[in-house]
């Protein structure tokens, strides 16, 4: 009886949208890891420019995470107080990266990714919350409001919004929203990096749908995660400084 008690009060698993599993979905945040290393380290450390193809397949990086953290948030469970905590725990780690992404990109103006990250959750939250109208409209319009300030600026953020709202309730027209949205993210790389750096972002499909095809069982090191944030950056940082020296 004990047993059965014990079974009966255990969680429910917390399901993913599209048949995802969680290590896939981990699996989609270290591929973007990757892709973002790739950048800082080919662009910050050896002089790859904008046009080169080290930014095209870089691209991949923040659909990526955008996707992962989407489909997160949009698995079953309490997901406004999901999306609130992810949100803070995010805006955390974006000013802990701040000083180290000056140190590393010398741009004092444009804030880390982290803070694209933490105001689309703060949006997705605004879809789910049941607080007042007026608080969730507060919310979501000063996160537009600020999103020009932070890297891949409203498309971005939007991105996020969108890829939620798609997962959350899996309609046709959301799945084109998504769709624009991402495209809008790839015009704004290819702004700076031309036709490749479009496809270099929406090259996030095809690759997620082979991830999702493949049995990827990587385990969850969330803090490694946010802390590989900061330390990469500063450690970009001090070599581009010895380097100047």
């Amino acid at each position: 009886m004990l047993f059965s008690r014990d079974l009966r009060s255990a969680p429910a698993p917390r399901a993913l949208p599209l048949g995802f599993a969680d290590g896939q979905v981990e699996a989609l945040k270290w591929l973007g890891m990757a892709a973002m290393l790739l950048d800082h380290i080919g662009r910050l450390l050896m002089g790859h420019g904008e046009q080169s193809w080290v930014f095209a397949v870089s691209r991949t990086a923040f659909p990526l995470f955008a996707l992962s953290m989407a489909l997160n948030l949009a698995r079953a469970g309490d997901r406004p107080a999901r999306a609130l905590r992810t949100a803070r725990r995010l805006a955390l780690w974006c000013a802990i990266s701040v000083l180290p992404s000056i140190w590393a990109r010398g741009d004092p103006w444009l804030v880390n990714v982290l803070g694209t990250l933490a105001l689309g959750a703060v949006v997705c939250w605004a879809f789910e919350s049941d607080a007042t109208p007026g608080r969730r409209l507060a919310a979501a319009l000063a996160a537009i409001a600020i999103s020009p300030v932070v890297e891949f600026d409203l498309p971005g953020v939007l991105l996020i919004a969108g890829l939620y709202l798609w997962l959350r309730h899996g309609r046709a027209d959301l799945a084109v929203l998504a769709a624009v949205l991402l495209a809008l993210t790839g015009w704004l790389n290819a702004v700076f990096g031309g036709l490749q750096a479009f496809a270099g972002t929406v090259a996030v499909v095809p690759l997620a749908a082979l991830v999702r095809m493949l049995p990827l069982p990587v385990p969850r090191v969330q803090w490694l995660f946010y802390a590989a944030y900061p330390a990469h950056l500063a450690v970009i940082g001090v070599m581009r400084q010895s380097w100047v020296g």
